[in-house]
């Protein structure tokens, strides 16, 4: 008879992950769950990663009831963005057969470009860290070193860009940066926000 395969620590977290969410919906105790997990982490020789919180054993509750808040959050913020962001892959496709990337990738080459990302994430991002965008501008000095969107986000924190994959993944940016990278894209369609700007300075 072959041997019973011993779980890694993989899935312990995979396992903790879910009781957590068995003890969020009250159907286990906080004890329940780490008896469960004490008896799964002896049977294969993983009692140590307890202590480093891999099922997050130990926690009360309350601990338990905060991070099932903050994932619905993240959720929640990226089903919302998903949504209301507009796809720079497609505005890119649209104005060029070349490779929608690699475009995106020149806008993000761009100084301004940067400087205002940076001025809109100041804005609307409490998380943003101005010091993940000096580093990139120190970086984007070398020929050699390129810019994509992911880059940004992991180094800036970034939210007003985000980059998805799968089929109907892309890079995807607030509507304010998405009128930026359109105006970059083709002068003609910045003339027309100036002119709409103008007028609805002259209504007022």
């Amino acid at each position: 008879m072959a041997e019973k395969k011993k779980l890694n620590p993989v899935d312990l977290a995979g396992i903790g992950n879910l009781l957590k969410y068995l003890v969020a919906a009250d159907n286990i105790t906080c004890e329940e769950r780490d008896r469960i997990m004490l008896r799964i982490a002896k049977e294969n020789d993983l009692t140590g990663y307890l202590v480093l919180g891999f099922a997050g054993y130990g926690q009360s509750k309350d601990e338990v009831l905060k991070c099932a808040a903050q994932r619905n959050a993240a959720v929640s913020q990226e089903k919302e963005q998903t949504e209301s962001y507009t796809s720079l892959t497609e505005i890119a496709r649209a104005h060029s057969e070349d490779a929608s990337g690699y475009v995106i990738q020149s806008w993000l080459r761009s100084g301004n470009t940067l400087a205002f990302l940076n001025l809109w994430e100041k804005e609307h991002n409490p998380d943003y860290s101005e010091a993940g965008y000096m580093e990139l501008l120190e970086k984007k000095k070398a020929a050699s070193f390129t810019l994509t969107p992911k880059l940004w986000i992991e180094r800036t924190k970034a939210i007003g860009i985000i980059s998805k994959q799968g089929k109907s993944g892309g890079t995807f940016a607030h509507p304010m940066i998405a009128c930026e990278f359109a105006a970059w894209l083709a002068p003609e369609f910045k003339m027309l926000l100036l002119e709409l700007s103008l007028n609805r300075g002259q209504l007022r």
